[in-house]
This record gives structure tokens, C-alpha cells and sequence, in this order.
């Protein structure tokens, strides 16, 4: 069995004894990890071992590490995920509020990529569909499939004009939200709030016709949605601008959302050096 800074599991239990775990931080993404007999425990705690803020606590079966990352730390959480993935007994807190595993998973994952690869579409474009809800995890898709149904929800008004029902859209909205990506730090609750409010009342397929009436099997009207993948983005991209006119257009990002903290994206970027010339090349 493999062994982790010269300690076992077994020795790990004799010096934790049976102490009360400690208090979970308020900043940051701890994880607790409970003692499994498998060889992915020790291998999950020799990662997070690696770690300044590694507690272990509790005995025998009752074992159990625990280790706190910080937003700048999400390379080495990724590690540690990767070394849990076999482990069952595992939990997560954000900010000091306990999340769902594959929720926390999900969302370090995706805020992670938005620091490597910065861009104005991440968190409204997961590759397939738009959202304009400022999380592509909103489970709300200006599509004419897959996670569609809000755009059902109204009623059809006189000449074919639809009618949104946006307390039930918001709703719906937050349902999907608030099961954790709230927690995002690239989350805002701001420009949700705004979006919903510049999002339009009606939608006349008539007159705007990046809109189409959206049929049922028997041929009756039961919504609307963009007629297609561009067409959705370019009236994520109107809704964009209009939040960022409302808050203000230098106090926000280009789509509206908060600025994040340049320190975020600090060890993520590239060091980039000045190419030598041919003859220092050669004489180094």
C-alpha cells in the first residue's frame, strides 16, 4: 500500500485521536475527505497533504482530513479532484457553505477555465447554446431544444404576439442557479437582476423576425425562440449591452457583468519572452 510523507493511514489515525473537526473557513473551497479502505485515500490524502491548511482529525473509521484552497489555488484543487475521483465520502464548502461535490466540481472547473482562457462569452456560451442569464449553467437556452421550456412560459396575445411571464421565467431561473453556482465568484446577482428587467415583455415573430412561434406536435403556438444559434447570440449580445448601459459602461465588463479581480488571472498568465537574435541565439 502506498504511503504518504513517510505516514500511513494507520499512523495518520493513531496521532488524530478522536478531536472534534475544526471550524469550516469562511473564505475559500474546503474539502473534507472520510477515511475509505481503498488505494485512492491515501493517494487523495498525499495530495492534499501537499497543502498548508491539511488537518486531519478523528480515529479509526471515523478518520477524516479536511484542506482549504483559495481562488488562486485552483490548479492544486483540480489535482486533488482528479486523486478523489474513486472516493465516495467527500464534501465541499464554498465560502464557508457546503455545496454538492459535483456542483463544486462543476463550478471550479468552469470558473477555472474562464481565468485560463478569459473571454466575454464563457459564462453565456457552453458550446452548443446561448444563455443570457450570466451562467451557462442557468438551465434556460434561447434555443428551440434542450432546456427551452421558459420559453413557454406566457401566453399568446392577439396577431400572434407572445407575452413572457417573467416572474415565472426568473423563478425557473433561480431554481437552477441557487442550487450552488451562485457561490461562482464569477457569479452576479446584479446583472441577473438587471437582465431580467431589460428582457423583453412581448416578442412579435411578425415584426422582429429573429423570432419564430415555437409548435407543439398538433401545430398550436406555444411559445417563441430565436430562429437559430447566431440569431441567439445577437440578441444575447443586445440584452449584454443594454445591462452594461444601465450600470454603467466603464464600471462593468464589455458584457455587463462585474469586473473580477486581476489577481485572479495572475498565474494563469503567460510570461512571454523577447525572442534573441541570431548571433545571441548562437552565443547565448
Amino acid at each position: 500500500m502506498a504511503v504518504f510523507e513517510k505516514q500511513t493511514v494507520k499512523e495518520a489515525q493513531k496521532e488524530a485521536g478522536a478531536t472534534t473537526g475544526p471550524v469550516i473557513p469562511a473564505q475559500g473551497i474546503t474539502v473534507e475527505l472520510s477515511y475509505a479502505t481503498v488505494p485512492g485515500f491515501e493517494q487523495a490524502v498525499g495530495v492534499a497533504r501537499k497543502h498548508p491548511t491539511f488537518q486531519q482529525f478523528g480515529e479509526g473509521k471515523s478518520l477524516k482530513v479536511r484542506v482549504t484552497y483559495q481562488l488562486r489555488e485552483l490548479e492544486a484543487l483540480q489535482e486533488l479532484k482528479e486523486a478523489t475521483w474513486d472516493l465516495r465520502q467527500k464534501r465541499a464548502w464554498l465560502q464557508g457553505t457546503e455545496i454538492d461535490w459535483h456542483r463544486m466540481g462543476q463550478l471550479t472547473y468552469c470558473f477555472r477555465e474562464l481565468l485560463r482562457k478569459p473571454s466575454r462569452d464563457h459564462c453565456f456560451f457552453d458550446g452548443n447554446f446561448w444563455s443570457g442569464f450570466g451562467c451557462r449553467y442557468a438551465i434556460a437556452n434561447l434555443a428551440d431544444r434542450i432546456n427551452s421550456d421558459w420559453l413557454s412560459f406566457g401566453d399568446k396575445e392577439e396577431g400572434g404576439v407572445w407575452r413572457f411571464d417573467k416572474t415565472r421565467i426568473a423563478e425557473h431561473v433561480r431554481e437552477n442557479l441557487y442550487t450552488g453556482f451562485q457561490h461562482c465568484p464569477a457569479f452576479d446577482q446584479d446583472y441577473l437582476e438587471h437582465l431580467l428587467e431589460v428582457f423583453p415583455e412581448r416578442v412579435d415573430p411578425v415584426e422582429d423576425d429573429r423570432w419564430q412561434h415555437l409548435q407543439n406536435r398538433k401545430g398550436e403556438i406555444i411559445g417563441v425562440g430565436p430562429t437559430g444559434v447566431d440569431t441567439a447570440k445577437k440578441i444575447v449580445l443586445e440584452l449584454q449591452e443594454k445591462v452594461r448601459q444601465r450600470r454603467g459602461p466603464d464600471k462593468v465588463q464589455e458584457n455587463g457583468k462585474k469586473k473580477l479581480p486581476a489577481e485572479w488571472f495572475q498565474p494563469y498568465q503567460k510570461r512571454t519572452k523577447k525572442k534573441k537574435g541570431l548571433l545571441a541565439r548562437l552565443i547565448g
